[in-house]
């Protein structure tokens, strides 16, 4: 079974940010309509609208702070927040405009990230974790199928040992046996020469020697 949903969610593989970003760029997409909206509605506010837009009204501020300034320099300070605040607008402007730009409102994409963030789920409810922890409780099976899989290897390594072991036991049984078997003869026939010089030319001595 874990090596099976090791299996799953590698083939599934989710990267570490992966759940959170998809989320984020599925509602981006899915808001793509008043996105766009919001940001011609900030670009025209800022600088594209008639003359009351927040840059014009700004420009006209930073003249009369200059007329100001020459009245009193005390005053120079007021000039020079106005013309920070004029800088921000306009590099706000140009910032909308650009990620306009950029933005794309493909319904592939969109469908695509709809199927991997149903999946995730899919996936998560099955491993009973939350989506947002899908990536490390995949990463908590990798580890526990890999102390499972040294375990198994360490096993196979002891169940080597031990036929090698038991084989090493068997030769040595089988030389000591011969090796008694052996000496069982010789000694048979020192006792029964010994015996028969004795006036018992029939004496037989025979030793026994048995295996368990």
């Amino acid at each position: 079974l874990l090596s099976y949903q090791v299996e799953e969610l590698n083939e599934f593989g989710l990267g570490e940010q992966e759940f959170a970003e998809l989320e984020q760029e599925h509602k981006k997409l899915a808001n793509g309509t008043a996105l766009m909206e919001a940001c011609q509605q900030g670009i025209y506010l800022l600088s594209e609208g008639d003359e009351m837009n927040i840059e014009s009204l700004l420009n006209k501020a930073v003249h009369i702070a200059a007329e100001l300034e020459g009245f009193d320099p005390k005053l120079a300070s007021v000039g020079h927040m106005l013309n920070e605040a004029l800088i921000q607008v306009q590099e706000s402007g140009s910032e909308l405009q650009r990620y306009l730009e950029r933005l794309e409102m493909d319904p592939e994409v969109f469908a695509q990230i709809e199927a991997r963030l149903s999946k995730a789920m899919q996936l998560s409810r099955k491993h009973h974790v939350p989506p947002v922890e899908l990536y490390q409780h995949h990463q908590s099976l990798l580890a526990e199928l890999s102390t499972l899989d040294a375990d198994e290897s360490r096993l196979e390594e002891v169940e080597l040992q031990l036929a090698a072991s038991r084989e090493n036991y068997f030769v040595q049984a089988q030389k000591l046996s011969q090796s008694r078997l052996r000496y069982a003869k010789e000694l048979e026939k020192l006792v029964t020469d010994s015996v028969r010089e004795l006036n018992m030319p029939k004496a037989k001595f025979v030793v026994s020697v048995q295996f368990n």
